[in-house]
C-alpha cells in the first residue's frame, strides 16, 4: 500500500454536515438577494442542480450538468450569474468556516507525506474547485499536499456511485491493491471497497443515515488513525 484516498468534510475537516448546509445555504441566500436576486429560487436550483450532479451518467461533468439545471430553473445566463458565486466563494464563504480543525488528522497528513505516500483528495465532487480548496485550507491542510483532488470541473459522477472512484483510479492510474480509503461515511466512502479497496472508517463525526452493516477493514477515532499511520511502514 502507497497510496491513500482521503473524503474532506466529516474526516479531514471536522464537520457537523447538517449545520453547514445550514449555515451555507442561508448566506449564499443573503448574498443573493443583496444582489437582487431571487434567493429562494436560486436555492432551489442549487439543491435541483445537486440532485441532478449525484444522478449523473458520466456523459458530461458534474459542472455542466449542475449549470444546465440550474439555467433551465432560474433563466438567468450561466455567463451572468457565475462570476457572483465565485465573488462568493472568495469573499463570504470563510464566514462559515468553524474554525475546527483536528490536529490529529493534519499530523497523520503531515506523516504521510514524510513516509513517502501518495495523496489523493477524493471529496464528493459538488462544489467547484474554489470552494473545496477554501474548505481544504479550512482543515489546516495545504491542498498541494494531495497529487489530485475532485472537483465539479473534473469529476463526471458523484458519490456514492461507484463509477466515482473508477473515474479516479483509472484517471490517475491507481492500483487498487496499492489503495486505501479514509472517510467518515459508512455509504458514500464505503462504496469503494466493491472495487477491493479497504476502507478506515473515522468515526469522530460517523454517517450512517440508511443503518447499513458496517463492513470495513479498520475503523476508529481520528486518534486511532494518527496511531495507525504512525505504525505505517515508509515507501520505499
Amino acid at each position: 500500500m502507497n497510496t491513500i484516498l482521503f473524503d474532506l468534510d466529516g474526516t479531514l475537516l471536522p464537520m457537523d454536515i447538517e449545520e453547514f448546509t445550514k449555515k451555507y445555504f442561508g448566506l449564499l441566500a443573503q448574498t443573493m438577494s443583496e444582489k437582487n436576486r431571487d434567493g429562494k429560487m436560486i436555492l432551489d436550483a442549487i439543491l435541483k442542480g445537486t440532485m441532478a450532479m449525484v444522478k449523473n451518467d458520466g456523459s458530461h461533468t458534474n459542472e455542466e450538468v449542475f449549470w444546465k439545471t440550474f439555467v433551465e430553473i432560474t433563466k438567468i445566463d450561466q455567463d451572468e450569474i457565475e462570476p457572483e458565486f465565485y465573488e462568493f466563494y472568495e469573499n463570504v464563504f470563510d464566514k462559515i468556516n468553524s474554525g475546527i480543525q483536528s490536529e490529529n488528522m493534519i499530523q497523520a497528513v503531515k506523516i504521510l507525506k514524510e513516509k513517502g505516500y501518495r495523496l489523493y483528495l477524493t471529496t464528493n465532487p459538488l462544489f467547484p474547485r474554489i470552494a473545496t480548496l477554501k474548505r481544504t485550507q479550512w482543515a489546516g491542510l495545504d491542498p498541494n499536499d494531495f497529487e489530485w483532488i475532485t472537483t465539479y470541473e473534473n469529476s463526471s459522477f458523484s458519490k456514492p456511485s461507484i463509477n466515482y472512484y473508477k473515474e479516479v483510479i483509472e484517471g490517475q492510474h491507481l492500483d487498487v491493491h496499492q489503495c486505501m480509503m479514509v472517510g467518515n461515511d459508512v455509504k458514500e466512502d464505503g462504496a469503494i471497497q466493491t472495487l477491493g479497496v479497504p476502507l478506515f472508517l473515522v468515526e469522530d463525526y460517523m454517517l450512517n443515515h440508511d443503518n447499513l452493516e458496517i463492513n470495513c477493514k479498520w475503523k476508529g477515532s481520528s486518534l486511532d488513525f494518527l496511531k495507525f499511520v504512525e505504525e505505517l511502514p515508509e515507501v520505499k
